[in-house]
């Protein structure tokens, strides 16, 4: 295996840890990961972060409802520059056909339904960029909301098992303490 592999592999476990671990309630650190995965497929790159650090702290303050900003900011790795053409690609695919519907003929770029793959749709400069940007975050929203969900779920559960392990051990150590010692 590559050093490479190995380094990441270990800050993944890490990070892993970290997030379950963590001081927070479940509830609290599943739905910071929610948020992080929901803004994660907003075509947004580069801001993601410091918008999931900032959602999740205007909640903390307007609702009194504790995110996990740890798990926020780990939810939005989902992510990176690894994976952003094949999510963003995906975000594409489920929104373009809503936005095609939701823009006049005049805003549509003519032709884009007979090349759906051409790089000219991309172009940011015609009339189709606008397209593009309301497809990306249409579908982007929509897969957004069942990521958040099934992320939500997912770390709950690991959380629960992970705190539910560490009572067991805090107890069994404290019965072991509490046992007399054996006499020679």
């Amino acid at each position: 295996m590559s050093s490479w592999w190995k380094v990441a592999k270990k800050k993944l476990r890490r990070a892993h840890v970290s997030i379950l671990r963590g001081a927070g309630a479940p509830e609290e650190i599943a739905a910071g990961m929610a948020l992080g995965l929901f803004i994660a497929l907003l075509p947004i790159m580069g801001l993601q972060l410091p918008l999931a650090l900032f959602v999740a702290e205007v909640l903390r303050r307007v609702t009194h409802f504790q995110l996990s900003r740890v798990a926020a900011a780990t939810g939005v790795w989902l992510n990176n520059p690894v994976t952003a053409a094949p999510v963003y690609g995906l975000c594409y695919l489920v929104g373009r056909p809503i936005a095609h519907r939701l823009l006049p003929a005049s805003q549509q770029q003519a032709g884009v339904e007979a090349a759906a793959f051409d790089l000219s749709t991309f172009s940011f400069s015609g009339p189709g960029a606008l397209e593009v940007m309301l497809g990306l975050v249409i579908g982007g929203v929509l897969l957004g909301v069942p990521t958040a969900w099934v992320g939500y779920r997912i770390t709950y559960g690991m959380v629960v098992r992970q705190h539910e392990r560490r009572e067991e051990r805090r107890a069994r150590r404290q019965s072991r303490a509490m046992r007399p010692a054996p006499e020679v």
